[in-house]
């Protein structure tokens, strides 16, 4: 692991420690005259996790407060324009919600109070597929280039059940205590179980 001795010019600071937290390089400043001292985090560019990661989609709209987070990483608050990234669990606070637009075109809508990971997602190579996890709450979703292509790769799982998806937009939730009736439906038959509910399929 390379930590990064960075060099501080700013008057009344008399030396500087660099500490290696876990990846991270934390500034210790200790200023002339205070018993206290000022801890300033560093950061260089994205850290490793992110920079290696996969790129999904990118925010359009958002509403309230939505972070993503990557495993053994911290969360990141997404605004409009923020990217998401392959392996990110997104949050929504319970009057939050955010709009994905996906790398093939597809977009995501996610209800307040939910969590969706992006399990994969990867277009116009040679294995295109894309896997959502609905983790808690509920997503409105517009399929793109993905399922028109191999409609196959093309799932969301949510709870134990995963779930090909025909057609191009479809709705999605997770019930807890809230749903009227905790069964998926679809047109052409019943699937008992797991909690979730098939909202709309077209």
């Amino acid at each position: 692991m390379t930590i990064v001795h960075g060099i501080c010019g700013i008057s009344g600071y008399n030396y500087k420690n660099d500490v290696n937290t876990g990846g991270r390089v934390v500034n210790i400043l200790k200023i002339k005259g205070l018993s206290g001292f000022i801890l300033g985090l560093v950061t260089l560019g994205l850290s490793g996790s992110l920079a290696a990661a996969e790129l999904a989609g990118t925010v359009i709209a958002i509403k309230g407060e939505v972070t993503a987070v990557m495993p053994s990483s911290e969360a990141r608050t997404l605004a409009k324009n923020a990217h998401v990234f392959v392996s990110d669990e997104v949050r929504t606070s319970p009057g939050g919600y955010a709009v994905i637009e996906f790398v093939d075109g597809a977009r995501a809508t996610i209800r307040p109070d939910s969590k969706v990971v992006v399990k994969e997602y990867a277009f116009n190579t040679a294995d295109d597929g894309a896997l959502l996890d609905l983790v808690k709450g509920g997503l409105r979703c517009i399929t793109g280039g993905i399922a028109k292509k191999r409609p196959e790769s093309y799932r969301v799982k949510a709870g134990v059940a995963t779930l090909g998806v025909r057609g191009t937009e479809f709705s999605l939730r997770i019930c807890e205590n809230d749903c009227a009736e905790e069964e998926l439906r679809f047109a052409d038959g019943r699937l008992a179980g797991h909690g979730v509910e098939l909202l709309s399929a077209k």
